[in-house]
């Protein structure tokens, strides 16, 4: 999971790299213009200006994050001349990533300041591999840092392994910035294998750009990008050792795209259905207003979709997000399984959407400690902590002195870990706030049932009273275990878990508590003089009523967690005790479902071959209910899941290349249980 950073020697007052034994900035580079060489030679500038209202987003892709320089002039240029409406999405993969410290110290040394130096600095990841979405300017930039071999992260990225289905039903990428280190000291940033993934990614539309490139690997490099489909327009020499390429991708290729031959390979996950690319005009109506529910709400809003909320409710956040205090709840592995790495990677991306919301006193970034349950348990921590060794801003080891200073209180556990950016938040204010800052209606109705129209393309949705009460062009289901009561969704396999928190009131040795501690259970820090503690898992169990005996049983798991902690929970009763009971939606694989909603009885028909070889490899594309989607099943990790589900809806209904990769989304993908109970013979 953690990636090696970069090996930083300063020499001239520059950076330069010990492994390719080059500077990341040229001294006439540093002395010269703010715009990088890549933004010199371009024509961003006319073609930026010339964007219309109805353009939503750029692309661009670089293969070389490096110090940024490219992306911040880049930025610089979209914020003053492109349409305030649209969004710059920048994919930049970077092997061995520069630091935090040296990054800012790199840009803080530069004669010309950027923009977006130091929201860059702010929000800059910590070195693990994957892709990191940062959202800058007040949403007008999305960069997307891939942290891993360029070849690795952009094929990861693709719709398939089969290059012809790259980009199937999605944006293709607009313009490539071919960044690397020289080709003698970094062959891999050149090679045809990567210049045939970056044409899967591309159509007629799309122009490749050159770094300054060593005249004796020149024309090696203009025959891989030709190869690839690209035809080389103009070589500009620079001086006497460099040059430049610009290529325009024309699909003409002289090597055979890759297909992917792999046992059980198939297009299951896309949709045999071409939609035309979505506009501004469409409409989004989402059911539900939990968390799920808002953050798609707000997701789809910034990718410039109409959006409106339909709740049985009439505030947001009155269901399974109504608990006055929940965690951003860590769960880490030392395993690289896609359940772990989809884990780690919505935190991640949970610690940064919520810090303006603790920045601005919702709730408390208080931090979070982990300890063990056994001492099965307590070896994983130490092999994350060896794992993480650098990522000590996200993730570090603390021994038992440690524990008790940063928890306040006398704990016993010999060790735990502590992610210092992660705390509590009021979901349902959270909701509320989403719905409010981002002028999102929220319209008070329940929802019975809903039909699609095909003269009109529209769904059609009817109220209890069988009334239509709405009618829109693409609809999300946010309503967690509810899914079940529509027709279409009701082979989904969710289960509804009953929990219940409850509100310890402070004692002498719990006031001083100030940080979040997670074993079994999970106690906060006080709140108006009372933790929130919990939850139980009640399965059968369908009534809110508080119950004494879940009360006796939160106590008793933080109790259990540590002796301290044990020690610290004197003379409570539960008789009386306030607390809260909602349901989660849990599934059997622990991972949510986010995505397109399928045709089960299509899909089982056309993919019934998978019963008799489920290795069987196929062209066959999957059979999707038109513009229906769904996004639930995040059981008691709603808030470390909706944000980062909510971009991925987001993008896969806008068609844009997704910041994820494709096994990843396919972990989490509604048509997964279908696919393997077919393998499996259960269906």
């Amino acid at each position: 999971m953690a990636i090696i950073a970069a090996d930083i020697e300063w020499r001239q007052g520059l950076p330069y790299s010990l492994l390719f034994q080059e500077f990341y900035i040229s001294p006439s580079e540093e002395a010269g213009s703010h715009e990088s060489a890549f933004l010199q030679k371009s024509d961003l500038k006319q073609v930026w200006r010339s964007l219309s209202q109805d353009c939503h987003s750029f692309t661009i892709a670089e293969t070389g994050f490096g110090a940024g320089l490219n992306f911040l002039s880049c930025s610089d240029l979209w914020i003053d001349v492109a349409p305030k409406s649209s969004v710059l999405e920048f994919f930049s993969a970077e092997l061995f990533p520069i630091n935090k410290v040296e990054l800012a110290k790199i840009l803080s040394q530069l004669p010309h300041s950027y923009t977006l130096s130091s929201e860059l600095i702010e929000n800059y990841p910590v070195p693990v591999a994957g892709i990191h979405s940062l959202e800058l300017f007040q949403g007008r930039i999305r960069l997307h840092l891939m942290f891993g071999d360029a070849n690795e992260m952009f094929s990861s990225i693709s719709q398939s392994a089969n290059q012809e289905q790259a980009h199937y039903n999605r944006h293709p990428v607009d313009l490539w910035f071919l960044d690397g280190f020289e080709p003698a000291n970094n062959p891999a940033m050149w090679s045809p294998e990567l210049m045939g993934t970056i044409a899967s990614l591309s159509d007629q539309h799309t122009t490749a750009l050159t770094a300054n490139i060593d005249n004796k690997t020149i024309s090696t490099i203009s025959d891989n990008l030709k190869s690839a489909g690209f035809l080389v327009q103009s070589t500009e020499v620079k001086d006497l050792q460099k040059s430049t390429l610009k290529g325009l991708f024309i699909g003409e290729k002289s090597q055979p795209f890759k297909l992917d031959n792999s046992p059980g390979a198939n297009l299951w996950h896309l949709d045999k259905l071409v939609r035309r690319l979505s506009g501004r005009d469409q409409e989004v109506t989402i059911i539900g207003a939990g968390i799920a529910g808002c953050t798609t709400a707000v997701a789809l809003t910034k990718r410039g979709f109409k959006v409106k909320v339909l709740d049985r409710h009439t505030l947001a956040g009155q269901g399974g997000s109504g608990n006055s205090q929940a965690i951003v709840y860590p769960k880490l592995s030392p395993r690289d399984e896609v359940l772990p790495r989809i884990n780690l990677r919505a935190l991640m991306f949970a610690s940064r959407y919520y810090a303006p919301f603790w920045k601005h006193g919702l709730g408390q970034q208080c931090g979070v400690i982990c300890l063990p349950e056994n001492p099965k348990i307590a070896e994983d921590f130490i092999q994350i902590s060896q794992r993480f060794s650098d990522c000590e801003d996200f993730v570090q080891l603390l021994k038992n002195n440690q524990l008790c200073d940063y928890s306040g209180i006398a704990l016993e556990s010999s060790l735990g870990l502590f992610f210092p950016q992660l705390g509590w938040l009021p979901p349902a204010i959270i909701c509320q706030q989403l719905l409010e800052d981002h002028k999102i209606p929220l319209i008070n109705t329940d929802i019975d049932h809903f039909k699609h129209q095909l003269s009109d393309n529209r769904w059609h949705l009817f109220d209890t009273s069988g009334k239509l009460a709405h009618s829109t062009d693409i609809l999300v289901l946010a309503t967690a275990y509810g899914c079940q009561t529509f027709e279409q969704t009701k082979a989904l396999p969710v289960t509804q878990l009953r929990g219940q928190i409850s509100q310890l009131p402070a004692q002498a040795k719990t006031k001083s508590l100030k940080t979040i501690i997670c074993g079994e259970g999970y106690i906060t820090p006080a709140l108006d003089n009372y933790h929130s503690c919990g939850a139980t898992y009640n399965k059968g169990l369908f009534s809110t009523e508080l119950r004494a005996e879940d009360h006796e049983m939160n106590i008793a798991q933080m109790r259990q967690t540590d002796s301290g902690l044990d020690d610290a929970l004197d003379n409570l009763s539960v008789i009386n005790m306030p607390g809260r009971a909602n349901f989660r939606c849990t599934t059997k694989d622990y991972l949510p479902i986010v995505g397109p909603v399928p045709n089960f009885s299509s899909m089982i028909e056309d993919f019934g071959f998978l019963r008799r070889d489920a290795r069987v490899n196929s062209i066959m594309k999957g059979n999707y209910l038109p513009n229906l989607y769904i996004n639930c099943g995040m059981g008691s990790r709603g808030l470390s899941y909706a944000p980062f589900t909510a971009e991925l809806l987001a993008s896969q209904i806008s068609q844009q290349i997704p910041s994820l990769e494709r096994e990843l989304i396919q972990g989490m993908h509604p048509a997964r249980f279908l696919i393997r109970d077919l393998k499996k013979k259960r269906l």
